[in-house]
């Protein structure tokens, strides 16, 4: 469900609020695709999340098996962040989905 999730909202430009162990994350994906050892990973920018106040926002990688739950907030973005890059060389597994 939050592979589908994830697929989606980057299909759609959606931000979405990813739970984690240490706490929440809202964030406008990018790329979702698989590294070499086969790991499924989110590129995304991270607009919020645990530690980030008064700190610039930046560009983060998620481990899906990390990610409890995610959520679309009802919020869209319409263009990729500064420093997109839409062949993400840490996704060399395959990239499933990108803007």
């Amino acid at each position: 469900m939050i592979f589908y999730t994830i697929k989606e909202a980057i299909r759609g430009g959606r931000r979405l609020k990813l739970s984690l162990a240490d706490g929440e994350y809202v964030v406008e994906p990018h790329v979702l695709g698989r590294n070499r050892s086969g790991e499924t990973l989110l590129r995304a920018y991270q607009l919020r999340g645990p530690g980030s106040r008064g700190k610039t926002t930046r560009w983060r990688i998620f481990r899906l098996d990390c990610v409890c739950h995610a959520v679309e907030t009802g919020d869209r973005f319409t263009n990729p962040r500064a420093g997109y890059q839409p062949n993400d060389l840490t996704m060399r597994g395959g990239i499933i989905e990108r803007i």
